[in-house]
């Protein structure tokens, strides 16, 4: 199993419109989501991807196509 399987659906979602350069309410905004449940998906997608921030968020999404 690849971690990115753990990923929800949703957090896919968020994983990716995050990693395109939105702003968190811009994410919330694509996805009619509130600010708080984008952040709250990027706090599991950070500890399930082993990422800190953003940026590595970014590098991970771009070397793993399938996420």
């Amino acid at each position: 199993m690849h971690v990115h399987d753990e990923l929800t659906p949703q957090e896919r979602r968020v994983c990716r419109a995050t990693a395109t350069g939105l702003t968190n309410r811009e994410v919330a905004s694509a996805l009619f989501l509130s600010v708080k449940t984008v952040e709250f998906h990027l706090g599991n997608i950070y500890r399930k991807l082993g990422v800190r921030n953003r940026a590595e968020l970014v590098h991970h999404v771009l070397t793993r196509p399938s996420l």
